[in-house]
């Protein structure tokens, strides 16, 4: 779809963890016509302490989800700008207008509270653990966040102890419900504060959103 649809031709990098390695499914005729670039991260490796807080959680049966941590790995300095979607993403039409509005040293993506904003960062975690308190001590809490779903960054944000830094973030405080996401905007409201809202739209066209708010609503990117 980012080709079809998309009207996309630069390079489309596939990032797999273990489970894919050496997997036919690689040999997919999409995969070998558009020269898509595979990147391997070995899957995460969680300590027991942390998977005993996971098990407690909803989104425990998704920790691959933590495999986007990897996107903020030195690698993709091979690139200046990354538009990272998920798997699954709706594309509609051309995606060069969201190209367009990148913006150096930044990250843009979607609120997760969009459109009333009444959620806030501290709904992305277990208020009921004891390393809540911690968190609500050491970091701001009570402002905005976004969506990992969406992300559209310069890769000049990407230091050689970034994902080493996430990483050691959400072992620290495996009280993410969201998992990756959580995480993430932690991280870069935080810690490196460099997310700013990605444009709705154009005039034209809303860009991305989570769902379809209004059937007649035209847009190039929706996840679900």
């Amino acid at each position: 779809m980012l080709v079809t649809k998309g009207e996309y031709r630069g390079d489309i990098c596939l990032v797999i963890g273990d489970d894919l390695v050496g997997s036919d499914l690689l040999n997919n005729e999409l995969i070998q016509k558009h020269h898509i670039i595979i990147k391997h991260f070995a899957d995460l490796p969680f300590p027991e302490s942390f998977l005993e807080k996971a098990r407690t959680l909803p989104n425990f049966g998704k920790l691959f989800q933590y495999h986007k941590l990897h996107l903020f790995n030195t690698y993709f300095k091979n690139w200046r700008t990354i538009l990272y979607v998920d798997c699954g993403m709706k594309i509609y039409s051309d995606i060069r207008p969201m190209l367009d509005i990148k913006k150096a040293n930044t990250l843009l993506a979607h609120s997760d509270a969009f459109p009333d904003y009444s959620w806030k960062l501290h709904s992305q975690f277990d208020k009921g653990d004891r390393r809540y308190s911690e968190l609500k001590q050491n970091f701001a809490l009570d402002i905005d966040y976004f969506q990992t779903t969406m992300m559209l960054y310069d890769t000049n944000i990407i230091q050689e102890n970034t994902f080493k830094d996430l990483y050691d973030l959400a072992l620290q405080y495996p009280i993410s419900v969201t998992n990756d996401q959580g995480i993430i905007a932690l991280y870069f409201t935080n810690i490196h504060p460099v997310w700013q809202q990605i444009s709705i739209q154009n005039g034209k066209t809303f860009f991305y959103d989570y769902l379809k708010r209004a059937n007649k609503t035209k847009y190039i990117m929706l996840k679900g």
